[in-house]
């Protein structure tokens, strides 16, 4: 009696119906299930994060150690060049020194986060006095 009451538990969980698509005269407007994912593949994470370190061992072999060095600490300083406190920072020399800049993506035509219509929370004369302890 188990094993029958086990196959038909079986058979209703794999012959559930197909759901139809989403009426949207009731629910409203459905977005794609593409539009909520935003996150890349891990795999292209994975292969993102290691191609500086890919690049690094190019160079050096081809050109010694000392130039694969001077490469790394480029990318360092960089990271570190930033605006003002509360100006956002674009980080070209990063993406010049990172080869990103020979691509264009989606993010760099309409996911632009400089053209957000939002206006910063805080003046940036407060937040320098604040870091040069005015206040």
């Amino acid at each position: 009696a188990d094993r029958a009451s086990l196959d038909c538990a079986t058979m209703a969980a794999t012959s559930m119906p197909m759901t139809g698509p989403v009426d949207q005269m009731r629910f409203g407007l459905q977005t794609p299930l593409a539009a909520h994912t935003k996150a890349p593949h891990p795999l292209q994470a994975a292969l993102k994060k290691d191609e500086f370190s890919i690049k690094l061992d190019l160079v050096r072999r081809t050109y010694g150690s000392a130039a694969a060095m001077r490469l790394k600490s480029e990318k360092v300083a960089a990271e570190q060049i930033q605006r003002l406190p509360g100006l956002p920072s674009s980080f070209v020399a990063l993406d010049t020194i990172m080869n990103e800049d020979n691509f264009i993506s989606f993010e760099d035509t309409l996911g632009d986060p400089f053209e957000a219509p939002t206006e910063p929370n805080f003046k940036l004369h407060d937040v320098m006095e604040i870091k040069l302890g005015m206040l």
